[in-house]
């Protein structure tokens, strides 16, 4: 098991986000990222795509997905 954070409560809640994004996006044919950045530096940047950890994450992958979020959050809102 990848542990995402250094509390167990908090890595089983992530794990059971996972599953439920995991199962609705089969259900819907739907597809979402999620990012998670602490603010500590010895904790891990965890990312989500369509309900799958995207493990590990490195910084071109980073890069790439927030350029992919922000056009996303840039059509959804007009200027």
């Amino acid at each position: 098991m990848v542990w995402f954070r250094k509390n167990e409560r908090v890595n089983d809640a992530f794990i059971r986000l996972m599953d439920a994004l995991c199962s609705w996006e089969r259900n819907t044919s739907r597809g979402s990222t999620l990012l998670f950045v602490p603010e500590e530096k010895d904790e891990e940047v965890i990312l989500i795509k369509d309900g799958k950890p995207v493990y590990p994450v490195h910084y071109a992958t980073l890069i790439s997905q927030l350029e992919h979020m922000k056009r996303n959050i840039e059509g959804r809102y007009e200027r």
